[in-house]
């Protein structure tokens, strides 16, 4: 009997290890490509052919941060439905590793043509293209490679798997985006450099999967549980979320802490999806500024999460997540103060209903400390590290605690399918507020996500209580 992963079978620790690979490869997609460059890319494109106001239609402002946003929409949408298929597929037929090759090339090819982007004509709606593309098979390469772990070693060896997948895929994405943001640093933001880091995503997700495809063995599935693949399975995973939410709803408090995590985990979303758009096309944060905020993020979320994990082992879990909580809105109302030190050319305060508080905040605190929009940026990304690991690690273990054992597999599988599909809104509220009202008023309908999230996390979910529900 194994006491603990070194005494694995060596075939065992190969896969293992082979999975690791895969979080370390892929990771550097949502990093360098989804955060850290493309965003400023596109914002940068599209301001080269409709300006700075960006482009409007009957009242609405098609600014770069609301086209990015409504693109990003798109593809969650599109994942949100194709997610359940998926998931069926990859619990009842012995295809997890074909379907993991078939959409980690599906994420890869859009991804190495990012490189075309400047010779496509149309380059902004070229990258965009390539963006909502890649990120679709992005998603369905993770729910594949997910459906991984539960074969990979008995179950109380999971949660270390788990923690280091993550790590893997931190220090992965992290790598990768330094070496970027070297290379851009030394070339002074050459287009071609530009263009030749994104490629290299493709490369580095594509190249490092191989290992992952020649080491990493597909499950083995009890003959009575397979079914194939046709038709059927898209009701039939209809049919299953609909018996899953009939199941959680037999648990009170567990039904009303997802509905509480559904808010402010697509408050959490919207602005990490967002962020890099509003910086430079808001604020006229630069492209390195930004890498090196991002990659700021990636090295402080670790550590930052095991600050709140601290937190809730003194305290609560509850009260955890209720400090990580409020530190995104303390964020995001941060996010909204931001401000040039002198109130000149296209980055300038635009008159709107919140164009009182980053003058305010200004007035106050960057033009005292001399801190310019970049050095603001920075801030926010320290900020950010601090409160991501811990609320994303904390809000699963309080549905872990709430879920009952022998529907683990079941409950978690929805809770990605519902996380996926309602972190749609945010994005949509965004351009929605943003494209009428301003940037500055799109980001505070984001903060109301949050503040729905964090009030009824207080007065609504007794995790004690979830727990007993459990157990019963």
């Amino acid at each position: 009997m194994a006491m603990n992963l070194k005494d694995l079978s060596d075939s065992d620790k190969k896969s293992i290890r082979s999975w690791y690979i895969y979080d370390w490869a892929h990771s550097a997609h949502s990093t360098s490509v989804m955060v850290a460059i493309a965003p400023v890319y596109f914002v940068n494109l599209y301001k080269e052919v409709f300006g700075s106001g960006g482009y409007t239609f009957y009242g609405f402002d098609f600014t770069g941060t609301n086209v990015w946003s409504i693109g990003i929409s798109l593809s969650i949408l599109v994942i949100a439905f194709l997610n359940p298929i998926l998931a069926v597929i990859a619990d009842k037929t012995p295809t997890k590793l074909s379907f993991l090759k078939v959409f980690t090339i599906f994420g890869c090819i859009p991804t190495l043509l990012m490189f075309f982007t400047p010779y496509a004509g149309t380059g902004w709606l070229f990258l965009l293209l390539m963006i909502v593309i890649s990120v679709m098979g992005f998603s369905g390469a993770w729910t594949f490679a997910n459906s991984f772990l539960p074969h990979l070693a008995p179950k109380k060896y999971l949660d270390e798997i788990s923690s280091k997948g993550f790590a893997y895929g931190y220090i992965g994405g992290g790598l990768l985006l330094a070496i970027h943001l070297a290379i851009i640093t030394i070339t002074d933001s050459s287009e071609l450099f530009i263009q030749l880091s994104l490629a290299s995503v493709a490369i580095w997700w594509g190249g490092f999967s191989l290992i992952t495809f020649r080491n990493l063995k597909e499950p083995k599935i009890n003959s009575k549980d397979q079914i194939s693949i046709d038709l059927k399975i898209i009701a039939m995973a209809f049919k299953q979320i609909k018996t899953t939410l009939s199941n959680i709803g037999r648990y009170k408090t567990l039904f009303l802490y997802l509905i509480i995590y559904l808010f402010f985990n697509d408050g959490i979303q919207t602005v990490l999806s967002i962020a890099g758009a509003y910086g430079a096309d808001t604020l006229g944060v630069d492209l390195i500024f930004n890498m090196a905020t991002i990659l700021i993020v990636q090295f402080i979320a670790a550590p930052g999460a095991l600050l709140f994990n601290r937190f809730a082992s003194i305290y609560t879990a509850k009260k955890s997540l209720m400090i990580s909580l409020v530190g995104w809105i303390i964020i995001v109302f941060l996010a909204m103060g931001f401000a040039p030190l002198e109130d000149t050319g296209e980055y300038a305060i635009k008159s709107g209903l919140f164009s009182w508080w980053p003058e305010l905040i200004r007035s106050y605190i960057w033009a005292p400390l001399g801190l310019s929009v970049n050095l603001q940026w920075l801030i926010l990304g320290c900020m950010v590290g601090i409160v991501m690991g811990g609320s994303q690690a904390i809000a699963r273990s309080i549905f872990a605690v709430m879920t009952p054992v022998k529907q683990s597999a079941e409950f978690f599988s929805f809770l990605g399918f519902m996380s996926r599909g309602a972190s749609v809104f945010g994005p949509l509220l965004y351009a929605l507020v943003a494209g009428y009202l301003g940037a500055r008023t799109g980001i505070f309908s984001v903060s109301l996500f949050l503040i729905a999230g964090t009030i009824g996390m207080q007065l609504f979910v007794d995790v004690k209580k979830g727990e007993k529900e459990a157990l019963s």
